[in-house]
């Protein structure tokens, strides 16, 4: 009875190893999802898939924008940041316009913006997994517009909106607002409910997710390209995930099964053998009566 219910208990305890194993994740797996390079993000609709087995890649003709996910093997967040930067210009080791970092629900991100030339502008969130970075870029080429993408930690937490923190990046990125323009307007996306903020010659969209600002930027004839941007790039963003690696406890829960097995073929053999000796001593009872 005691071997049954270790047997039993055995198996139980690798089913639990392998099952919490594979518990890294609580994203929705309703949505379509692009599974390449041992990462996860979510497949944008209406963009050019242009993926690889290393990379997912999106592409937008359009609005001459590509959404790139990618792990570099690098452990320096920045210097992995400009690596995947030399993929899109030659032009050495370009320094950021600005740098700065965020703590998210998965880990601190590195953000950068980069403008290697007047026709690109790149976006990039970045974390460190390991020995190696995960890059997450957004590339615009259209002198027409000045399109960039960040994330900056809110200063006042009670704070609805992302007011502050865009009047900061605006100032810092774009130029100094002369003031409030246009009305602001609330408007939904996949990615969350953003603040549209229309400007002359500016538009600003704020999300607050959790205690950051998630800000998009726009310089020029943008109309609702931005949104489309905003809300594509964002997804990606808060969609990604690593694929777990449940090798260790599959492995465990395998020894742990088979040693169970083992101790039960040994207490088959152990039981027979008492039973035989307990036959014998029968027999030779039985001989001694007569």
């Amino acid at each position: 009875m005691m071997m049954k219910l270790a047997g039993l208990a055995s198996v139980l305890l690798c089913l639990l190893l392998i099952s919490g194993g594979a518990g890294g994740s609580d994203h929705d797996e309703t949505v379509p999802y692009l599974r390449t390079g041992g990462f996860n993000v979510p497949v944008l609709a209406g963009w050019e898939n242009q993926s690889t087995d290393e990379i997912a890649q999106f592409h937008l003709a359009e609005h001459s924008a590509t959404i790139r996910t990618a792990i570099v093997a690098l452990d320096d967040p920045l210097a992995a940041s400009q690596a995947e930067l030399a993929n899109w210009i030659d032009a050495g080791s370009v320094s950021p316009v600005y740098s700065g970092k965020v703590n998210l629900a998965d880990g601190t991100w590195h953000v950068a913006i980069f403008e290697p030339d007047a026709d690109i502008s790149v976006s990039i969130m970045a974390r460190r997994v390991g020995e190696r970075t995960v890059v997450i870029s957004f590339i615009e080429r259209d002198e027409s517009n000045r399109i960039l993408m960040l994330t900056m930690a809110q200063e006042d937490e009670s704070q609805r909106r992302a007011h502050t923190e865009l009047v900061a990046a605006t100032d810092l990125l774009m130029s100094p607002l002369a003031g409030e323009h246009g009305r602001v307007s609330e408007i939904k996306l996949s990615s969350g409910a953003w603040a549209l903020y229309p400007g002359a010659g500016h538009t600003r969209m704020g999300m607050v997710f959790g205690n950051d600002s998630f800000l998009a930027l726009a310089k020029g004839p943008i109309g609702v390209k931005l949104a489309t941007l905003a809300d594509a790039y964002f997804t990606v963003l808060l969609g990604f995930f690593i694929t777990p690696d449940n090798s260790g406890y599959l492995a465990l829960g395998l020894a742990a099964a088979f040693v169970t097995l083992g101790l039960l073929v040994f207490s088959y053999f152990w039981r027979a053998r008492s039973l035989d000796q307990d036959a014998a001593l029968i027999r030779h009872l039985a001989r001694a009566d007569d």
